[in-house]
């Protein structure tokens, strides 16, 4: 079972491990690595790949953390109540549902391998407040992808359709998009931030 992620610095390809039987009745391992530029291969292929495993591991440290407790469950619910205040009292609106939710892994961590590995292998340089500030910019995306948004959409730049397409065509999560493209979570929503601000200057009314 898979619990751990590939390292960043190992994205560039993707390896696939599978057992072979051998004349003695053993076992071998053996590994074919996947390139871009190779049997039509491209790089957005092998972020998919890594961006599918991503999510297995996920899952699979979901379902070993165990049940939280009654008593953690008061504790989260007072936490997230002092914590909207708060965040009210520092930027005059409320936080959304996923920056709650950030804090609220932060603060009571449920699963050990996850938090470590995400500690090791995806370091974050900005400064926490920020990055909770920036997850919390409240947006309005339930737009139709009509013909006036594939006009508009000329209009992004590339790093800005590219976000654009892999959650709304695609359907992946902030998160997921940002194990794809190797950046953090706050960059991503900073990218569709200005993509919707582009989109609302020009949408006809």
């Amino acid at each position: 079972m898979k619990i751990r992620k590939t390292r960043q610095d190992e994205r560039g390809v993707y390896k696939y491990s599978y057992q072979v039987r051998t004349e003695n009745g053993g076992y071998r391992t053996e590994t074919v690595v996947i390139k871009p530029g190779e049997d039509g291969v491209t790089e957005m292929d092998i972020k998919r790949l890594h961006a599918l495993d991503d999510s297995e591991v996920y899952y699979n440290c979901k379902n070993l953390r165990p049940e939280r407790s009654a008593e953690e469950k008061e504790r989260i619910k007072a936490f997230e109540k002092e914590y909207v205040q708060k965040f009210k009292l520092q930027h005059g609106y409320e936080p959304n549902k996923d920056a709650i939710k950030d804090a609220v892994s932060e603060a009571f961590p449920s699963n050990y391998n996850l938090s470590l590995d995400f500690a090791f292998e995806n370091e974050i340089d900005e400064d926490k407040s920020s990055v909770i500030a920036a997850t919390a910019v409240p947006f309005d995306d339930k737009f139709e992808w009509s013909e006036e948004m594939e006009d508009i959409r000329e209009l992004l730049s590339d790093k800005q359709r590219e976000v654009l397409d892999l959650k709304f065509i695609y359907g992946y999560t902030q998160k997921e998009i940002a194990d794809m493209l190797g950046v953090t979570k706050m960059a991503i929503t900073k990218r569709l931030a200005s993509a919707y601000d582009v989109i609302r200057k020009n949408m006809k009314r």
